[in-house]
């Protein structure tokens, strides 16, 4: 099977990693290290060599949907690779602590890092199709048949070119499509109906389907004549087009359900993981930054606009339950009560240092109170009116998915430069899809990741900032 092959070279990627890394590792140290390292130097530094390779591991695991190396975008190779930096860091740490250990030479280490990175980006980025070249020879090349509609077939071209590199070699199409032609990148060697026909050719040994039958008796016959022929049959599941909606699939206890998205959050110990980290970001700042913050925000209001400090509006938060979110007041008291509207940057309604506060987002400091008591989070689909997700549903139907978390201070919507007023559907769809997103995704690493991007965004706002 691809799925086999590919795991395999992936096994091979990290054993190949293991060696450079240890090879770049001690050689780094000869050159780095000011006296000719002795015996015990030796012991110290090889014991440090174990633990950096036992972090690269655990910095190797799955975290979500399993991507072919062969496949990786330069951005998921940066993720990658910085994953598995961190987990040798964090376990070379842990070990330095833990054995109060403090010899390891501090340049040594800090050098160290970038080198690693760089190791670990190039063989991701070149190594796998190099290790496929080698390991899946004309030995083990496999030729493949098509069976399916050519639109479909040529979709998916890409990914039979990456699999090249796994030993496939696509020899043609079946399929009812009028245009028959020979030549071209998939050749059609004949119909669906010629199938057994065309596999007694006994180089054939594996048949992909492009598309899932929809006649359950179409599919039992193709079932049969593979295992009767002894091929391999893949079939290329577009369940997402019969739903309408991408879909996952998972088991449980021997059965198998088909779901709409993944939802990683919906694991008690990832919530637990978050709940921590929304802890110990909100907690400081409500003791250290707010009480500041509220003494100079309450200068403000005495001088340019009186009246009370905070701000309380009802929104709707996790399953749509509504809860009272919590800002600085940006606008005059004769603004009508409980205003729904949103503002622009020059509303009338926005005293001067409200402006400020808006357009650094300072004014949504006092949210901080909201994620301690459980009824926010730091990150998150941002909370909103009822009134605006009603008239959201209109051209995004799906608004509703992003109650599946709690809302957050901010999110990738945010980080993104979706934020300020949604005046067309094409906003409303940008933002929504980006909260979405992020719930099918969520990690700690992306959570600390949009900290930061916030924390920048707050020193250098972004032009909607309003």
């Amino acid at each position: 099977m691809i799925s086999q092959r590919s795991k395999g070279i992936q096994t091979l990627l990290l054993l190949c990693q293991c060696l450079l890394v240890t090879g770049i590792f001690w050689a780094w140290l000869f050159l780095s290290y000011p006296l000719p390292v002795g015996r015990d130097v030796a012991t110290r530094y090889l014991m440090y060599n174990e633990f950096v390779l036992l972090g690269l591991l655990f910095g190797s695991r799955p975290t979500g949907a399993t991507v072919d190396p062969l496949c990786l975008r330069v951005e998921e190779t940066l993720r990658r690779s910085f994953r598995q930096l961190g987990g040798a860091l964090f376990y070379l740490l842990c070990y330095i602590v833990g054995a109060k250990d403090p010899a390891i030479s501090r340049q040594f280490l800090f050098s160290l890092i970038p080198v690693l990175y760089a190791t670990l980006c190039v063989t991701h980025l070149y190594l796998p199709a190099l290790l496929g070249r080698l390991t899946f020879n004309e030995r083990y090349l496999q030729k493949v048949l098509l069976v399916g509609p050519r639109r479909k077939a040529l979709q998916a071209k890409g990914w039979f070119d990456q699999k090249k590199h796994l030993g496939l070699n696509i020899i043609g199409l079946l399929t009812e499509d009028e245009d028959q032609a020979e030549a071209g990148p998939l050749p059609s060697l004949g119909r669906p109906a010629d199938l057994e026909q065309i596999l007694a050719d006994p180089g054939i040994v594996q048949v992909i389907m492009v598309e899932f039958p929809r006649s359950n008796g179409d599919m039992r016959h193709l079932t049969a004549l593979c295992e009767r022929r002894g091929i391999r049959l893949l079939v290329l599941a577009d369940l997402d087009q019969i739903f309408g909606h991408p879909f996952s699939i998972f088991e449980d206890h021997g059965l198998v359900f088909i779901g709409l998205r993944q939802e990683p959050l919906e694991d008690p110990i990832n919530r637990f993981f978050k709940r921590c980290f929304d802890i110990a970001v909100s907690l400081p700042v409500v003791i250290f930054i707010l009480p500041p913050l509220m003494i100079f925000v309450g200068i403000c209001h005495r001088l340019q606009s009186p009246g009370p400090l905070f701000y309380v509006q009802r929104r709707q938060g996790f399953h749509n339950r509504p809860f009272p979110l919590l800002k600085f007041r940006t606008m005059h008291l004769w603004a009508p009560a409980n205003n729904a509207l949103s503002s622009s940057a020059s509303d009338p309604r926005l005293f001067r240092a409200g402006a400020l506060l808006r357009k650094t987002s300072l004014d949504e400091m006092p949210q901080f109170l909201n994620v301690l008591r459980g009824e926010m989070s730091i990150v998150g689909p941002r909370p909103h009116l009822q009134s605006d997700n009603q008239e959201w549903r209109r051209s995004y139907p799906r608004v509703d998915v992003r109650s599946f978390v709690k809302p957050g201070i901010t999110g990738l919507a945010q980080t993104r430069g979706f934020r300020g007023m949604i005046q067309t559907p094409t906003e409303v769809e940008a933002r929504m899809e980006s909260d979405i997103e992020y719930l099918e995704n969520w990690s700690l690493w992306l959570d600390f990741w949009l900290v930061l991007r916030t924390a920048a965004q707050v020193v250098t706002p972004p032009r909607t900032a309003v």
